[in-house]
């Protein structure tokens, strides 16, 4: 026990010294979160540049222009009303969304013949586009509503009467789990995990590569401390760490984002030192294999991105290849993903995340073994390739 907490200490210490190494653990993780509450603050989309092109000029037209106007989603843009400068405003980015009220609109009404109103969106990106086909399309339900509840007012039907020939047939809509559309709902949890799987597995594969740089590794091989207390010892600093900002990360996109986090508190945590134990030895078992330090941040900067695009969060998992889906059934992160999800968002308990909770029970008993197990016996270092954290490697001037 001693020599485990002897090697954890100076783990620590080095943690301390180094000042990169300390904002990486430290720092690093609540400043990419707090860039992404700010992002996602809002939650919902309001004030949509909107433009209407009122070719009519009536009455009734205004009307439509008063309804949107009125609307707290929509920022009615004036000074854009001809459908050559809606265009424009369109590539420019000035508006979002135009309303276009076609010629004898009032009259074509009034008539009780077809007619529609024209609404143009910018659909390349999909958060615009989705939200303000929403939108346009409660104003214009609403407005054609009140229209005709007051053509049955002016034909003598009482109120009732109106109500029941409007309300014949109505579509309920009850939204669960998250009612109110909020984008931070839906990506920030999922931005705080892989956050965290990025830190830590980058944190944790520097530190055998740091001592094979620094030529102090001999030092462990040759000691006659066993392989898996040197492993319990190096990683222990990284795996408080990494809970800790787990439950930070936690706290802040709930108290400052305002996400909406609930469930059950004990399997919030056990999922996390689930994670927390499989990410920290696998980054334990990379760096031991790691020639050096550059080699292994090239190659999880690189990983970091298809990971959270494979994983199911942001995507549905049934219309994802299924190639692809065997391969991100290997990855922690999905199952992690997947259950924390459904904890915090939809308060669902043990027995719906029981496989999640077995798949990361497995991975981190199989990424635990392999790096508890690992050889002492010394390997030659690499011949190529520049060291990051002080190594003996560095580029010729010829």
């Amino acid at each position: 026990m001693k020599q485990m907490a002897a090697i954890a200490y100076y783990e620590m210490l080095q943690i301390l010294k180094d000042k990169i190494l300390f904002l990486l653990v430290f720092a690093v993780p609540i400043i990419y979160a707090s860039l992404c509450g700010v992002v996602y603050f809002s939650g919902t989309l309001t004030d949509i540049p909107l433009a209407i092109v009122d070719l009519d000029q009536s009455r009734l037209s205004r009307e439509v222009v008063t309804a949107f106007d009125n609307s707290p989603r929509f920022h009615l843009v004036q000074e854009i009303n001809t459908y050559p400068a809606l265009e424009e405003g369109m590539k420019e980015g000035s508006v979002r969304a135009g309303v276009v009220i076609p010629e004898y609109f009032e009259t074509k009404v009034s008539q009780h013949r077809n007619t529609e109103v024209l609404t143009v969106y910018d659909a390349s990106n999909l958060i615009w586009g989705l939200n303000i086909r929403k939108y346009t399309l409660e104003v214009i339900a609403g407005f054609s509503a009140g229209y005709t509840a007051s053509y049955l007012a002016g034909l003598g039907l009482t109120k009732a009467e109106i109500t029941n020939a409007l309300n014949t047939v109505r579509g309920n809509i009850d939204v669960w789990y998250n009612p109110t559309y909020s984008y931070a709902n839906y990506i920030m949890l999922g931005l705080v995990l892989i956050i965290i799987h990025q830190i830590c597995l980058l944190c944790v594969s520097l530190t055998v590569t740091r001592e094979k740089e620094n030529n102090s590794w001999i030092q462990y091989l040759c000691s006659p401390v066993p392989a898996w207390k040197i492993f319990l010892g190096k990683s222990f600093p990284y795996l408080i760490t990494n809970m800790m900002n787990y439950g930070l990360l936690i706290w802040f996109a709930r108290s400052i984002v305002h996400v909406k986090i609930g469930g059950s508190i004990g399997l919030i945590l056990l999922l996390g030192l689930l994670y927390g134990i499989t990410i920290t030895s696998a980054g334990y078992f990379i760096s031991l294999h790691a020639p050096n330090s550059l080699q292994v941040t090239r190659y999880l900067m690189l990983l970091s991105v298809p990971f959270f695009m494979i994983s199911g969060y942001c995507w549905p998992k049934t219309h994802i290849p299924a190639l692809v889906n065997d391969l991100a059934r290997l990855l922690p992160l999905t199952w992690m993903t997947e259950a924390f999800r459904l904890v915090t968002v939809k308060n669902l308990g043990a027995q719906y995340i029981a496989n999640n909770i077995l798949a990361l029970f497995v991975m981190a008993l199989v990424s635990t073994f392999f790096a508890l197990t690992f050889s002492k016996r010394r390997k030659p270092p690499a011949s190529g390739g520049l060291a990051v954290n002080c190594g003996a490697a560095y580029p010729k001037k010829d």
